[in-house]
């Protein structure tokens, strides 16, 4: 097949002094040039010559060739098969016969052979000789050796052979000799040594075959370029001298539209590269013709054929504005898409004229460019770049090069086209928000206009190229539209430039003289002093007086505006404000996109809306949003009362355009989606408004997922936190920009109420409200003074203390005119004292919940047995596995303070423990994020400080329930007395039913205190063990002087029969109670009667005390 280098010009014309090349293309190795041998071993594949034998043989071809001095030989070959002794090439460059397989005197090369080299050989005699031996290995392959071989003999006779392995275009010099044996030369030709290996079997190939004189001009000429002089002359100028003869035969030149061949032909007397043809027919203006040439020689005889240039005559005008327009603009070509990475501007005429640019101006902002002496014809393109980057465009179109282009800002430029007499032509203020794509505007698109024949162009005829390669330099717009523009233009905006001057903003350029005539009115009182229309009629700048205030909103109108295409000003008029810096409340958190997955019609990015709450302009930029780990950048721009805006991170901007106002921050904080605590603050740290959500204010479970946003209900109501808050019932999943789906009248009427007061230490008291409050006066009696106060959050303050409280002391501190986010006012007071450390003992635990009913939730009471005031903050449940106190889980992290004889219950669903026990006390509940595994068959509570220390734990089991239970799920097991041992499993009782079964929150219904006095004692004398939960155990009470005794409580009915071993051989402290719950040895309920409680205790040294009492089991008959 052709391979494409320097010689292929020898396809289209051969010199007189070339012996002869082929290339193979006609298919026919026979003739043109005459090829003879062995023939029928021979035909072309693809376009190259290829051996045809089936079996070993030596066969060849050849063709006349005389040329041997000063030559050179050129020829592509590719054995296909693993070179060898018996299986190799001879490529005759000189033979006396033409019969190759015995030649006498020759010059020939081999390829292949034992050494699986390139060789040059000569044969004088029909002896062989080596002249040059190659590279040793460098024919490797069994299966491609493609390579290119020159050898050339200059007039010396210097003999060079090289090659090109792989036909890569770089040749290896194998070496030179001087020889001059063999002086003439009859062919040229190739022998084939063929083996009978199958490898070999037509695997030979041969292409571009070349001989002829070193240095030899083989090129025909070439048209460089074709000058319109008038109406009916061009000049026509070629390469290289041309042949005077050829030249001047008109024949040879043709025209198309009618214009035909030329009257004259006239070689330049002193260009022998030039020549004069003349039309009998006038050139017809601005049509593109085509010049055709045939058979003009150069002075080596080499012919042109078949060669054409357009040529064009052109009446060049006077343009008028946007006669030529500024078509394209590629100021950002990073990252690339398909174009250069290079900046270009392309002008595009899309008039009936052509333009001569000389002496023009492209002027960027101030820098400005002198544009060369160059046509721009009718419905033509020229690139503008920088002269060291025309070779980039040049494929591209027509391309002017201009030293030290201006560079085009990424974000945004003014461009100025100016003709030689400062006229203005064409004038483009483009910003980044053109390309209206947020992909494209991040480099590698250019901008592109839409409709180059509109009479002005703004932003609303530009966008971001459609193409596949980022842009169409040279060619028509990806975006190309002639459409009549029917658009009313709309103002963008006010801009405040002063307290009596305004810049007006149009989405597009405006007719100036519509606007020289327009009405402008304010209100406000506000007066029109002057208007002036900029260059590129975008924009009007207005002085008024008097002044503007600056909270202020103003309406501002213009009667009688329209755009260049006559399409009126609609709507007409526009607010806009100054804006001042909002207080507190006066610009409100709207709404929360804190989890944008799954997309139920939203785009899948976070986002807030802010709403200005106020009569007032409002001025952003001093304000900035947070959570607990980032704060953004400053806002920008205003908003104006009852207007909503919302805000994101810069990426999500044109996600939101399409839900009305958006503003994009760096630095946009992460919204949790279970939980955050979102601020806006102003440039002082001052909080404007804060809300701190979770997900359970959607209050619906299947929202709280994703995909819905947090709306408020009532904008008047900023601090209503949940109750204030729901999912949005919008379809598509929340209302940016809008008023929120479940907006309606939610009035806060309640004032703040003080949740705690808490001791921190001896010199700090913390206060906690149950929502947003301002503190009035606050005071603390028995003589302590408050230093200063610091607010930690919308809802606690700390009091900072001059002298310090003394503990076990009860203080009262008052609030005076605390009042919330909406203006509610009252007084408060609360009591407290300085917590101690709890230690063992202290606390105890009172109650457990181990088997709820079923998707309830366990709880643990526990109850202060001090005189303290212990801080549970940072105290932890745990329970017991594996040999080792296990599962830990932190009661609270905040101050708690449990009072002397204070029950407080701990558990993870406060409002199930409501539900399920409907005398529970809700104040008493302290709700944990999660508790310890409590089993329902067994199990242990542990109740741990803040100091790590085991305060009191608890070894439970099911068989502790009241026996005669038919189930004890949602039963509690309660401690009877507070001063008995929590591992006493007679200390504790099932809950009574008509309690409902528990007690949390309140005292057991167990609950009894026995007074001990020396001896036994047995209270009360009658019981009724019946789970009603009033004396339903029988208390056995003991002291003694000393401890050591061991003792053994039996049980007997009056006719002395054993009923329960209620103790066996335990050890006693000092003082301490059993109680007996009424059941006797076989898990049943004894009989009414009378029983006899014998008490028996010993010491080892044989001491025994004995004891008997008599109790009644009472019930109903």
């Amino acid at each position: 097949m052709k391979k494409l280098f320097f010689f292929l010009i020898l396809a289209y014309s051969f010199s007189a002094k070339a012996q002869f090349s082929d290339d193979f293309t006609d298919g026919d190795f026979t003739n043109n040039p005459t090829w003879s041998g062995d023939n029928g071993l021979f035909t072309t594949t693809l376009g190259q010559l290829n051996s045809q034998s089936p079996t070993a043989a030596t066969y060849y071809l050849s063709t006349p060739s005389t040329l041997a001095a000063n030559t050179e030989w050129i020829f592509d070959i590719n054995l296909k098969l693993a070179t060898s002794g018996s299986n190799y090439v001879d490529v005759y460059l000189m033979s006396d016969v033409a019969v190759l397989s015995n030649p006498q005197n020759g010059y020939f090369v081999r390829i292949g052979s034992t050494q699986d080299d390139i060789k040059l050989y000569k044969i004088v005699g029909g002896t062989e000789t080596l002249l040059i031996d190659g590279v040793d290995g460098s024919v490797n392959s069994s299966t491609n050796n493609p390579f290119r071989i020159k050898v050339t003999r200059d007039a010396a006779d210097l003999w060079t052979l090289t090659y090109d392995d792989g036909i890569l275009g770089s040749f290896v010099n194998a070496g030179s000799i001087v020889d001059n044996s063999v002086n003439t030369s009859s062919y040229f030709g190739i022998l084939i040594e063929q083996s009978s290996a199958a490898s070999a079997v037509n695997n030979h190939f041969f292409d571009n075959f070349y001989v002829g004189v070193i240095g030899a001009d083989v090129t025909p000429p070439a048209i460089d370029s074709v000058v319109v002089v008038n109406t009916t002359n061009l000049d026509v100028y070629f390469n290289e001298t041309v042949d005077l003869n050829s030249a001047q035969n008109t024949l040879n030149y043709s025209a198309d539209n009618g214009l035909g061949n030329p009257i004259s032909a006239s070689r330049d007397v002193v260009d022998s590269s030039l020549v004069h043809l003349t039309f009998s027919t006038s050139f017809g203006n601005n049509i593109l013709n085509t010049l055709t040439i045939n058979n003009v020689e150069d002075l080596s005889g080499n012919t042109i054929i078949n060669a054409t240039k357009t040529f064009m005559y052109i009446v060049v005008v006077v343009p008028n504005y946007r006669d030529v327009v500024i078509n394209e603009i590629h100021a950002d070509p990073t990252p690339q898409v398909g174009l250069p990475d290079a900046e270009f501007v392309e002008l595009y005429n899309p008039s009936a004229n052509a333009y001569n640019l000389s002496g023009w101006k492209f002027v960027n902002s101030t820098t400005v460019k002198l544009l060369p002496n160059y046509i721009l014809a009718p419905n033509s393109y020229v690139i503008l770049c920088n002269s060291t980057d025309t070779a980039l465009y040049s494929s591209f179109g027509s391309v002017i090069g201009i030293s030290s282009f201006t560079a085009l800002a990424n974000g945004g430029d003014s461009l100025t086209l100016l003709d030689n007499n400062n006229v203005l032509l064409d004038l483009v203020a483009y910003n980044i928000s053109w390309y209206q794509d947020a992909v494209k505007d991040d480099g590698g698109y250019s901008l592109e206009l839409i409709n180059p024949t509109q009479p002005c162009s703004g932003a609303l005829n530009w966008i971001g190229s459609f193409s596949t390669d980022g842009g169409t330099p040279g060619t028509q717009n990806s975006v190309y539209d002639v459409a009549p523009d029917l658009t009313n233009p709309k103002m963008l905006n006010v801009e405040v430039n002063s307290l009596t001057q305004l810049t007006v903003y149009f989405n597009e350029t405006m007719d100036s003289s519509s606007l020289a005539n327009a009405s402008i009115t304010l209100s406000g009182g506000i007066n029109v002093v002057s208007m002036v229309v900029g260059q590129n009629p975008n924009s009007i700048l207005i002085n008024v007086n008097p002044i503007l205030d600056s909270a202020t909103v103003y309406s501002l109108q213009i009667n009688n505006a329209s755009d260049c295409s006559g399409n009126m000003l609609i709507p007409n008029s526009i607010y806009f404000g100054i804006g001042i810096s909002p207080q507190p409340f006066e610009i409100i958190i709207n709404e929360i996109f804190p989890d944008p997955d799954p997309s139920i019609g939203l785009p899948l990015f976070e986002y807030l809306e802010l709403y200005n709450n106020s009569t007032k302009a409002i001025d952003l930029s001093s304000l900035r949003i947070s959570d607990p780990s980032t704060t953004s950048g400053f806002l920008t721009g205003k908003l104006f009362p009852n207007e909503y805006v919302v805000v994101c991170g810069t990426s999500a901007i044109s996600q939101f355009t399409p839900y009305g106002k958006v503003l994009g921050v760096s630095s946009f904080p992460s919204l949790n989606s279970s939980d955050d605590e979102i601020k806006l603050i102003n440039n002082s740290g001052e909080v404007i408004h804060q809300v701190n959500y979770v997900d359970t204010w959607y209050q619906d479970d299947t929202k709280k997922d994703g995909g819905w946003s947090l709306e408020m209900i009532d904008v008047n109501n900023p601090c209503g936190e949940q109750n204030n808050w729901g999912a949005s019932t919008k379809w598509f999943g929340g209302t940016p920009g809008t008023q929120n789906s479940i907006f309606g009248t939610n009035p806060d009427n309640t004032p703040p109420i003080l949740l705690g007061v808490y001791a921190l230490n001896d010199s700090t008291v913390q206060l906690v409200f149950n929502e947003t409050t301002y503190l009035g006066t606050v005071t603390i009696n028995n003589g302590i003074t408050i230093g200063t106060i610091v607010q930690q959050t919308n809802k606690i303050y700390v009091l900072n203390l001059a002298n310090k409280l003394a503990p076990q002391t009860t203080y009262t501190v008052t609030v005076t005119g605390a009042s919330d986010c909406v203006g509610n006012t009252t007084n408060l007071t609360a009591s407290f004292s300085l917590p101690e450390q709890g230690l063992s003992g202290d606390v105890v635990i009172n109650e457990v919940l181990f088997n709820p009913y079923t998707g309830g939730s366990d709880f643990v009471e526990i109850y202060n047995n001090s005189s303290k005031y212990i801080n549970l903050q940072n105290w932890e449940l745990a329970n017991y596995d594996n040999d080792s106190i296990s599962n830990r889980k932190v009661i609270t992290t905040k101050p708690f303070i449990l009072l002397p004889n204070q029950f407080v219950v701990l558990t993870k669903d406060a409002a199930n423990i409501k539900t399920e026990y409907i005398n529970a006390k809700e104040d008493r509940m302290l709700q944990m994020e999660t508790l310890p595994t409590y089993n329902n068959s067994d199990g242990h509570v542990y109740l741990l400080n803040n100091l790590n220390q085991a305060v009191d734990n608890f070894k439970y089991n099911e068989d502790m329930h009241f026996a005669l239970l038919n189930d004890v799920k949602g039963v509690s097991l309660e401690r009877i007395d507070y001063n008995r041992p929590s591992n006493d499993n007679t200390n504790w009782h099932s809950a009574a039913e008509d309690v409902g079964f528990a007690t949390p929150g309140y005292e057991n219904s167990q609950f009894q205190k026995v007074e001990i006095t020396e001896g036994i004692s047995i209270s009360p004398e009658t019981f009724s063990p019946d789970n009603d939960g009033v004396d339903d155990v029988l208390n056995i009470s003991y002291q003694f002087a000393e401890a050591g005794y061991v003792a053994n409580i039996v049980i007997y009915d009056a006719k002395g029969r054993l009923i329960k071993n209620l103790l066996l051989n335990e050890l006693l402290g000092t003082k301490g109670t059993f109680s007996w719950d009424g059941i006797n040895e076989n898990n049943e309920k004894a009989a009414i009667g009378i029983y006899v409680i014998y008490f028996e205790a010993f010491k080892l040294n044989g001491e025994t005390k004995k004891f008997k009492k008599t109790g009644v089991l009472g019930g109903h008959l």
